[in-house]
């Protein structure tokens, strides 16, 4: 039996469960830095870099087999990639407290904040760092210039290409290699294919950890300074979900101990590292349950991180929602729906009326051509992923609606698009797109992908680790996705990149800070 076997699993409700005991003599090696980094994601390795270059030694230590990400899109509020193209500074005070609202208010504003004011910092570090390495940094496409609408994105999503990767938002192992090479060529060590299995304390005080090598023995890490957590989320372990995300628990499977995975869905970490951070003394955030990652169906969606906003209906044909909203908020609204089920009917005339932009393009690239976007809806006709008619009558039967329902609530949308007043849901004119000529298409938009959860351990604005009483744990820190009340509700993606974003940011402030503030 594996050792995370006796701590997880269906039948275990007491989370995180016993802190395991392992024996002195189990331990066969010891080494000493002054920090130590659990984890070698984005979050990981900049804590670690930074750290080593405020002139901590530093040690880094992974259950993978070397550098972990997924996608690319890293958000900063300015940068000097912005600055050469000339976009000015924007004041998102009044996005940011939109997005409060959206969370509930019920995340750390201040650890919010510090993100938009400090990640230009971080961005063009790591901006420095990739260029050195003979990558390049750019900007991401994000959905269009409608302030006031649910799918606006501020600029500010950068991703990373090179002479192999140009698309972006795909870059994230370019900065992670140029990263790690910075880090070793500075004297950073690695230990791999070792999961920290129990941090060590003296009082309060966390001293170093135990990690569990590939024969079964273990290691002893002494850290001098503190021990930096960044292990990821918990999505893929059952009791954990349960307990902090109940309500989309059964979206998640459990993958067994997959270090090393990359773009995936439905379950990534067994939270690990929360559980260490427990056993250490560590409470729970305040927010619950904790966020969850998801995205809907982008099928005729002509925004980069939308979703259709065209007419969508539920399985009884009825619509039931105003379509201007992104991927996200799609696959909730979907999930409430009878069956969880919902459908979009346009016609080819969808093509030509509103603008289409690409997901994985570069900012202020062109935009698809009417041609082009009919193209893809005809190539996805015919791996059967969406239906193609020439007549409504043909796509309803398809999509298997009630004929009569169905057509009179197209009527009464078609009705609404000449009037430019939508009476039902109030969608803006401008998005009111009549379904008028063939041939028509049609989709499921019950697709629901399922990346990861959000939280986990209470967690101050400088990125320690805090006990039920608010009081830091002394010599722990956490960074990445497991940082505690930094979302609620949902992780929106009106931010792209905003968790990558954070990761950057605060590893490399977490980093620097431990080496210059921490004493040994």
């Amino acid at each position: 039996m594996k050792q995370w076997e006796l701590y997880s699993g269906e039948e275990n409700t007491a989370v995180p469960g016993p802190t395991p005991v392992i024996p002195g003599e189990a331990v066969t090696e010891e080494v000493s830095a002054d920090v130590a980094v659990v984890g070698e994601g984005l979050a990981g390795l900049c804590a670690a870099l930074s750290a080593r270059q405020a002139g901590a030694d530093t040690i880094i230590v992974t259950a993978s087999s070397g550098p972990v990400g997924r996608g690319g899109s890293v958000f900063a509020s300015y940068s000097k990639v912005m600055a050469e193209r000339g976009i000015p500074r924007q004041d998102l005070s009044d996005f940011v407290l939109q997005e409060f609202a959206a969370n509930s208010f019920l995340i750390d504003q201040r650890k919010w904040y510090t993100l938009i004011d400090r990640s230009e910092e971080a961005m063009d570090w790591l901006v420095d760092i990739v260029r050195a390495a003979g990558c390049d940094a750019v900007l991401e496409d994000a959905n269009e210039a409608d302030h006031n609408s649910p799918t606006y994105q501020p600029p500010g999503t950068h991703a990373f290409v090179s002479k192999d990767i140009s698309r972006a938002g795909i870059g994230m192992p370019l900065a992670l290699k140029a990263l790690e090479e910075r880090y070793v060529s500075l004297g950073g060590r690695i230990i791999r294919r070792s999961p920290a299995r129990l941090l060590e304390k003296t009082g309060r005080r966390v001293v170093g950890l135990l990690a569990q090598r590939e024969d079964g023995g273990y290691i002893r890490v002494r850290a001098g300074k503190a021990v930096i957590l960044a292990t990821g989320d918990f999505s893929a372990d059952p009791a954990m979900m349960k307990k902090y995300c109940p309500s989309y628990a059964g979206y998640f499977d459990c993958r067994g101990d997959n270090y090393d995975v990359g773009f995936s869905m439905g379950g990534l970490f067994r939270g690990e590292g929360h559980r260490l951070a427990m056993w250490a003394g560590a409470a729970w955030q305040r927010t619950w349950p904790c966020a969850v990652m998801v995205q809907g169906s982008r099928k005729g969606t002509n925004l980069p991180y939308g979703s259709h906003r065209g007419l969508r209906v539920n399985n009884r044909g009825e619509r039931y929602c105003n379509e201007d909203m992104n991927g996200a908020y799609t696959a909730l609204t979907t999930m409430r729906e009878p069956g969880g089920e919902a459908f979009a009917i346009w016609g080819s005339n969808y093509a030509r009326d509103i603008r289409f932009r690409a997901h994985g393009g570069r900012r202020d690239g062109p935009d698809t051509p009417p041609e082009k976007v009919i193209e893809s809806w005809d190539a996805m006709a015919e791996q059967g992923k969406i239906v193609k008619a020439d007549t409504l009558e043909e796509v309803i039967s398809a999509l298997g609606l009630p004929r009569e329902r169905t057509f009179e609530t197209i009527c009464r949308y078609n009705q609404m698009c000449v009037e430019g007043r939508d009476r039902d849901f109030h969608k803006k004119p401008e998005y009111l797109q009549q379904i008028r000529e063939a041939p028509f298409y049609g989709a499921s938009l019950s697709d629901r992908y399922f990346f990861s959860v959000m939280g986990g351990p209470r967690t101050n604005w400088k990125m320690q680790i805090c006990d039920e009483n608010d009081e830091p744990i002394p010599g722990l820190y956490c960074v990445g996705s497991m940082v505690g009340d930094m979302y609620a509700n949902c992780y929106d993606f009106r931010i792209p990149g905003q968790n990558y974003g954070a990761s950057l940011t605060f590893g490399y402030l977490t980093g620097r800070r431990v080496a210059e503030e921490e004493t040994v």
